[in-house]
């Protein structure tokens, strides 16, 4: 391993080696350094489902062959009553994670990044208000070495491992709350038959009883393989989603073979508020990459490292890795996504607080259509339209109070998606945004107590 490469970039998930794949394709020297060895790459617990319109946007070929399990026709969200469902058409993927990773990795090499495979980059190197590089454990020969690099990329998950190890002070070292984390248990099975209501969709069932402030589903993957897991919202009280998952969820469907089950944790919210400083950005669920919505990080966190690495490169051309220079990160990931991200996440913070009857009563009233969720999915935002339909509708005399709801979730999520759309376009600005950013969400939490 040299001692200097132009980007470090710790961990080879979707996000890390995407990244690490534009970088070394646009000239850059890149180390990808993972703790698993290069045969454990793409091995994770996930939902595996992914929108066929990520790979376009990202510029990478859609997934063939192994990496594929099934294709979904859409999403089905079914009431927590389960006999009222909304349709939401749209292609995807159901991919085999491992595959996907395998092929991730090898495009990445073969584009010139070099992979450390049980190398674990567990420390920032910081010289004033620099990084300036990582200090890393070799798994294998329990070694500590340093790496210097111009750029440090945490793509290290939801741990941030690099990120909130650094100081404090540092915009960039924003602590995630706990209640913005979902813990998600999962199986991949073979069932004897999977139901019919399920087959060729990813399936999403609400129910605040068995998944508060998530969802429990089963994707089909194709034959009789569903990818079937929960997350609830990490706050104390709520139940243990493993023991949901064996109590509950497997019962329900009679399991022939278990192929693989395991546990994790999902930042679902919108993007830590400062992802950039000198010698240093981070990607994927290290900034809260999901969809606050659904959890899905895949394309997000590919989106993310493709604007990383843009950044990057333009910097390099100039040579300027201090924060200004990396600073246009913000502006190209909030235009891919995480503007969309912040309105979401104000829809988010209104879904879960609402019970069972809430859900059962919004889904069979028709208050919101399929064309509405992919609406509202694509732009991050609640359609006039909508809410003047909803308006008119003689069914929502019984519940008049969603109406006024439904009216202030929008005018949030519109808040939210033009305050992200106008992050400041250099450092000077950050903090006057920042202040904004903090009032209105501190706002929104206010109202929802209410609600």
């Amino acid at each position: 391993m040299a001692e200097r490469y132009d980007v470090v970039v710790a961990g080879a998930g979707s996000a890390g080696a995407t990244a690490a794949y534009f970088l070394a394709k646009g000239g850059l020297k890149v180390a990808l350094l993972d703790m698993k060895p290069r045969e454990g790459v793409g091995d994770k617990v996930c939902g595996d489902a992914i929108d066929v319109r990520h790979f376009d946007r990202v510029g990478i070929p859609h997934p063939t062959g192994p990496e594929v399990e099934g294709k979904f026709r859409g999403v089905k969200v079914f009431a927590p009553n389960e006999r009222d469902v909304i349709i939401v058409e749209g292609e995807g993927y159901a991919l085999n994670r491992y595959h996907f990773g395998q092929r991730l990795l090898s495009i990445a090499e073969q584009a010139g990044a070099e992979f450390f495979g049980e190398h674990h980059a567990f420390e920032p190197l910081v010289e004033g208000s620099n990084v300036v590089g990582v200090k890393v454990r070799d798994l294998r020969g329990r070694k500590v070495f340093e790496i210097r690099s111009s750029v440090v990329i945490d793509a290290t998950g939801a741990t941030a491992t690099l990120r909130s190890k650094l100081p404090e002070g540092w915009w960039v070292s924003y602590r995630v709350p706990k209640e913005d984390l979902i813990a998600a248990y999962r199986g991949e099975i073979e069932v004897e038959e999977v139901p019919e209501r399920e087959r060729g969709y990813a399936v999403i069932y609400l129910n605040v009883e068995i998944a508060p402030g998530g969802y429990w589903w089963s994707f089909h993957k194709g034959g009789n393989y569903i990818n079937l897991g929960l997350g609830v919202q990490a706050i104390p009280g709520n139940p243990n989603p493993r023991r949901v998952y064996e109590e509950v969820l497997e019962p329900r469907y009679r399991v022939s073979r278990r192929l693989h089950v395991g546990g994790g944790v999902v930042p679902t919210r919108r993007t830590v508020p400062c992802m950039a400083w000198n010698g240093f950005l981070a990607v994927g669920d290290a900034i809260c990459a999901a969809n606050p919505i659904h959890g899905g990080g895949i394309g997000p966190s590919m989106l993310g490292a493709k604007a990383a690495a843009e950044a990057v490169l333009e910097a390099s051309e100039r040579g300027d890795f201090t924060v200004a220079g990396l600073w246009s990160y913000h502006k190209r990931y909030h235009k891919l996504y995480g503007a969309k991200q912040a309105g979401l996440d104000v829809l988010r913070l209104y879904l879960q607080r609402l019970t069972n009857d809430d859900l059962d009563f919004i889904i069979s009233s028709g208050v919101v259509s399929g064309e509405d969720i992919y609406d509202i999915g694509s732009r991050g935002r609640l359609a006039s339209d909508t809410v003047r339909r909803v308006s008119s509708g003689l069914k929502l005399l019984r519940r008049p109070s969603v109406l006024r709801q439904l009216v202030k979730v929008k005018e949030y999520m519109d808040r939210a998606v033009e305050l992200y759309s106008s992050f400041p376009d250099s450092p000077e600005g950050f903090e006057r945004w920042y202040a904004e950013e903090r009032a209105l969400f501190n706002e929104v939490q206010t109202w929802m107590k209410g609600v």
